[in-house]
């Protein structure tokens, strides 16, 4: 079917290196010619202050988070120029939920989820490069709490890939290749 978009929704706790690997994964298609979009979801509900429920509803009936919004715009745009894949990365704690509010955004869409998964010390060690100041001793436990309960949950679904002792550039590949996105 031809109006078919094809998402690969990269999940994790935080600091496991999602943003860096839809980076490379768009490196990897565009080397191969292969016309894509990539959204951070975390950038489509940075506003202040939130917009309130019967804002969103006069919007867009029935719409309670403006990322659904956010999303639908900007993909609306993508798709006018012809693109049929998109990447998307953000924590994503509850994975059904999620799709449910991107299928309100983009209805004709096919979801993989990758969910990446790392060692509490490899964690540690990629949020110790990234994350300084005073918040960081908060991020680490909100990322070990991420992640502790993103273990324990049903991976039904969600393509799970381990995440320790591999760069971006070998996940990529090996995400494209499960998810079908190889050419």
């Amino acid at each position: 079917m031809q109006n078919i978009v094809h998402i690969l929704l990269i999940t994790g706790p935080a600091g496991i290196g999602k943003s860096t690997l839809c980076w490379e994964i768009g490196a990897s298609l565009s080397a191969a010619r292969i016309a894509h979009a990539i959204i951070e979801t975390d950038e489509l509900d940075r506003v202040y202050p939130r917009p309130a429920a019967e804002d969103l509803d006069r919007l867009r009936p029935g719409t309670t988070d403006v990322s659904a919004i956010n999303l639908a715009a900007i993909w609306s745009t993508y798709r006018a120029l012809g693109h049929s894949r998109l990447i998307m990365s953000g924590v994503m704690m509850h994975p059904s939920f999620d799709r449910r509010w991107i299928l309100a955004a983009i209805p004709e869409a096919e979801i993989t989820v990758v969910r990446l998964q790392a060692s509490e010390k490899t964690l540690t060690e990629r949020l110790a490069r990234r994350e300084v100041g005073s918040g960081a001793g908060d991020q680490l436990q909100r990322t070990l709490r991420q992640a502790r309960r993103m273990a324990d949950e049903n991976r039904d679904g969600l393509l799970c890939i381990a995440a320790d002792d591999r760069g971006p550039a070998e996940l990529a590949q090996t995400i494209l290749r499960e998810a079908g996105w190889a050419g």
